[in-house]
């Protein structure tokens, strides 16, 4: 049993021992479908999650690295839980319930995650756990959701590095108890099902969640990891940092007529040939590191677009379009994956829109409103993150 794994236990256990448990339904029902952000200054001593070390008991342990990242998650791009050790260290971050959930509760809810591990880790084929701490017969155990024993959402079994993975818990995913409680020796593997129609004695439930990395075999081993999307019992636990990122398009008409940006402008009366600029994104110094960015423009005027009729390039080079819904034009400009966007950054790409006219098509009185959206490595490239930015040629 580790430490801090105890101490969230225990807290659970005792915010419990003065409430009478809620029947299962009732307590799913008032988790549900909730998303709950954890920042920084949530994590740390006497905070809402708390690291292996913040317990004082824990502190001859070794910890590693347990702080909330910039690195962008896969789904809400807004950064995630870092996780990492050195030889002989440990990493944990856990959040107590206010009282003990019966484990058939929690295994009737989702239970998933999303996990990254970065290949310059020594420990290959290891991921980050995701653990329910747990009284099963009044004996005090951990279950473990471990990745190297699982298969992902695209279908992948094991960890796979520098990706993000997501993981959800099935009817026969297996979980390892780190104590021998009921019939189950330690350290074996069980459906959650198994344990739940064991661990169903009076004060039996789960105090908490817990996302950890242990300590390896290897004393020399290192492994790199971020974890984020913790959805146990209804909730969703969203590991963000504070900052956010923005986006700004910026056109001026090759003919006559003044710059255009996200404000709008209006040329002098003359046809939009065509337009040149840059969309350029930036993240705040206390905003995401998006990796592997490109962007996705959308040009539209609120009817049918030819893709005859428009040529667009970005960094020089030509941009395919597509017919999108709603009339629109859709285009992508592949990610370079050599090219991120850290905090403090920005990320620039100089475009160019030329069209024809053509009678019944784009008429002298139309406009074009160009859509900029920000791409970056989710669960595979080219995924949207959101962040958007737009600018209207007036003709």
């Amino acid at each position: 049993m580790n430490r801090l794994t105890a101490s969230v236990s225990a807290a659970a256990v005792a915010a419990g021992a003065s409430l009478a448990l809620l029947a299962p339904a009732a307590i799913g029902a008032a988790a549900a479908n909730t998303v709950l952000k954890v920042l920084p200054t949530d994590l740390g001593p006497g905070k809402p999650w708390i690291r292996l070390q913040d317990p004082p008991n824990n502190i001859p342990t070794p910890p590693g690295t347990q702080e909330v990242s910039p690195f962008a998650d896969p789904v809400r791009f807004n950064g995630s839980l870092h996780l990492a050790i050195g030889g002989g260290q440990q990493s944990q971050a856990g959040h107590a319930f206010p009282q003990l959930v019966p484990l058939s509760t929690i295994a009737a809810a989702k239970l998933s995650y999303d996990t990254y591990v970065k290949s310059a880790s020594s420990a290959t084929g290891t991921g980050p756990n995701l653990q329910l701490p747990m009284i099963c017969q009044g004996v005090f155990t951990t279950l473990s959701f471990r990745p190297e024993n699982n298969t992902d959402a695209q279908g992948r079994p094991g960890v796979v590095e520098d990706t993000w993975q997501h993981f959800t818990s099935s009817t026969s995913s297996p979980w390892r108890t780190s104590q021998a409680v009921a019939t189950f020796p330690a350290q074996s593997d069980h459906p959650l099902s198994d344990y739940a129609a064991a661990c169903n004695a009076p004060g039996d439930g789960v105090g908490g969640v817990i996302a950890n990395v242990g300590r390896l075999g290897d004393v020399n081993a290192t492994l790199d990891t971020y974890v984020d999307n913790l959805t146990v019992n209804g909730t969703v636990y969203d590991f963000a940092i504070g900052g956010l990122a923005t986006g700004r398009v910026t056109l001026r008409n090759t003919g006559p007529g003044d710059n255009c940006d996200h404000r709008g402008c209006r040329t002098a009366g003359g046809d939009i040939d065509s337009a040149a600029g840059t969309i350029t994104f930036t993240s705040p110094s206390d905003g995401p590191e998006y990796h592997a960015v490109g962007t996705r423009l959308v040009i539209a005027n609120g009817r049918s677009l030819s893709r005859s009729d428009f040529k667009v390039t970005a960094n020089g080079l030509p941009v395919t379009l597509a017919v999108g819904p709603n009339h629109t034009l859709i285009g992508v400009v592949t990610p370079n994956p050599s090219v991120d966007l850290d905090p403090n950054g920005t990320y620039t790409t100089p475009i160019t829109i030329t069209h024809r006219d053509r009678p019944g098509r784009v008429g002298p009185k139309d406009s074009l409103t160009v859509t900029a959206e920000l791409l970056a490595e989710g669960y595979g490239p080219l995924r949207r993150t959101g962040v958007k930015a737009h600018a209207t040629l007036s003709r």
